[in-house]
């Protein structure tokens, strides 16, 4: 009972910080590799870890930073045109220059049945709306700064702990599972390979995502397409962003364009980027990545599919690596219960 009672505050102790806990274990382990070659130049174990995170360290806030930086830089930009052009207050002035036009006759026709028949009115209004959501999830996502800050220290904490102990904590992992030698090899090495595997069809279902997308801004004369391919590869790895956060504002952009200059030619480019972005540029993380890691790692591609998305709705970014990993333990554990159920009946 007071064993029970000690597990159970050390998990509401460790809670707060499990997320950050799983995501440094992950990183270590597969950063280890990294780490023992360091260990060729570098003999101090405390050194060797040090230098490892830090560049663990620089590899995540350096791509951030870029990031940041020109996603801010564009938005800036499309706000002082659209400030420029006034089009809170001038929006039927700007999109139709015709009035003739029979979408613009359309729009006056149904605007006479609302309280206020003016375009210009709620346009104001939605702009108003969409400034204020910004403005809150901003002051959300600065309020959550120390958090951020604190569960980033100790994931890093974790890193460099676990990198140089790391034989030590493999060791006692080992002899505290309950199977025989045989099977404890079993488990250790379908963990490895499923995690190694997750970790690889990732980066290179990115870095495809990327390359289809730089293929596809340099045929329809998006600017920089090599640039905001390799931004599209970053964010690629990340969950509920992915690509479409740089296409969409792109061939929207098109449309936008064709819109107002009348120009077929754009309105076109914007019609076939969307449908390559959605059909191929996006659609190709889903088929690819369980394809990949269900042939490598020897896991049913359901498995990854359904690993892939309940880890990400349970644990967040690292649920894309420790989500098909459970899993698979999961059907090693029942592997090894079969054999044994058989080797009993014998």
């Amino acid at each position: 009972m007071l064993f029970i009672t000690i597990i159970v505050l050390a998990f509401l102790i460790t809670k707060p910080f499990l997320p950050a806990l799983i995501t440094g274990a992950i990183i270590a382990y597969l950063s280890y590799p990294l780490y023992r070659k360091t260990l060729q130049y570098i003999k101090n174990k405390n050194i060797a870890s040090f230098a490892v995170s830090a560049a663990i360290i620089l590899l995540i806030t350096i791509p951030f930073l870029i990031i940041m930086s020109l996603v801010l830089n564009e938005a800036y930009v499309t706000y002082s045109t659209l400030s420029q052009q006034n089009l809170a207050t001038n929006f039927m002035k700007i999109a139709c220059k015709n009035e003739e036009w029979v979408l613009c006759k359309s729009i006056n026709s149904l605007l006479v049945y609302f309280p206020q028949g003016n375009a210009d009115y709620y346009m104001q209004a939605m702009i108003e709306n969409i400034t204020g959501f910004i403005i809150n999830n901003a002051y959300g996502l600065l309020s959550s700064i120390p958090s951020i800050i604190l569960n980033f220290f100790v994931m890093m904490f974790v890193v460099y702990y676990l990198l140089k102990d790391g034989d030590i904590v493999a060791r006692r992992i080992r002899n505290i599972l309950p199977l025989r030698e045989s099977h404890k090899e079993e488990v250790m090495q379908k963990f490895h390979n499923v995690t190694f595997e997750v970790f690889y069809a990732n980066l290179s279902v990115a870095a495809l995502q990327g390359l289809l997308g730089t293929i596809g801004f340099m045929i329809l004369g998006v600017p920089s397409p090599i640039l905001w391919g390799a931004v599209m590869t970053l964010f690629a790895l990340i969950p509920y962003f992915g690509t479409a956060i740089i296409w969409l504002p792109a061939a929207l952009n098109f449309l936008f364009l064709g819109y107002l200059q009348d120009n077929a030619s754009f309105t076109i480019k914007g019609i076939i980027l969307i449908l390559y972005g959605a059909l191929v540029i996006s659609t190709i993380d889903n088929i690819a990545k369980p394809k990949l890691i269900g042939r490598k790692a020897k896991v049913h591609p359901v498995l990854v599919l359904l690993g892939i998305l309940g880890g990400l709705s349970l644990f967040g970014l690292i649920g894309l690596i420790l989500g098909p990993v459970m899993l698979a333990l999961l059907m090693t554990f029942i592997d090894i219960y079969e054999k044994e159920k058989q080797e009993l009946g014998e």
